[in-house]
């Protein structure tokens, strides 16, 4: 009875490894790049350290198991970086809060001046080639490409800046938006290349999830 006990409870814990070993082909000829990557793609920080000890121990390895066993461990804490970076990346988009929570509530005045945007009627052109070519459909792009029409035909420079401003506060919000709703996407990695932003991806880019070029 013991036997059989040890017997399954050693085929639990086996059956995930097995598992991650046949979805994840990780070879040592890979080592190359690996190393391109870790060295120059990865922000700083404990994970990336991880990675870069596991990369020297792959490096120095004696036999290709022991290569691809620390190349694993390589993979794993270089996307545990890339995720640190995501979260901080994140955070930096949210602050201040309270500024944030004033911006979203209502648009400014439109004969609000506001110093930090020095926002003027020659930008006309990039505001348009802005909302035409890199912005999603949805309200908030709506309201943008409204505006910008407005901007187009004011009569005055004072009312183009206005509405500039206006294409400029839903242009943000567009963009926002777009970026929570990557919150909740699954971007590619290594071991799925054809989510947005692995090497085997051919759709339309998602914001958050930059390419990947692990390997």
């Amino acid at each position: 009875m013991r036997w059989m006990v040890a017997a399954l409870a050693a085929g639990v814990v086996l059956a995930p490894v097995l598992a991650h070993a046949q979805s994840s082909q990780i070879s040592c000829a890979q080592l190359p790049k690996a190393a391109e990557f870790v060295n120059t793609k990865l922000q700083p920080g404990p994970n990336t350290d991880k990675a870069k000890q596991h990369l020297e121990a792959a490096q120095h390895a004696t036999s290709d198991a022991q290569c691809v066993a620390e190349l694993r461990k390589v993979d794993y804490y270089a996307k545990r970086s890339m995720a640190a970076d995501k979260r901080a990346a994140a955070k930096a988009q949210a602050a201040p809060p309270q500024a944030q929570a004033q911006t979203q509530t209502q648009p400014p005045a439109q004969g609000q001046t506001q110093a930090q945007s020095p926002i003027a009627c020659a930008q006309l052109p990039q505001a348009a080639d802005f909302v035409n070519t890199k912005l999603k459909p949805g309200p908030n792009t709506d309201a943008a490409k409204q505006h910008l029409a407005a901007a187009q035909n004011a009569t005055s420079d004072q009312q183009c800046t206005a509405e500039l401003r206006q294409v400029d506060y839903y242009a943000k919000r567009s963009l926002a938006a777009d970026q929570h709703a990557a919150r909740h996407v699954k971007c590619g990695d290594v071991l799925h290349p054809t989510r947005p932003g692995g090497v085997d991806y051919h759709g339309p880019p998602v914001p958050g999830c930059l390419p990947v070029r692990l390997w």
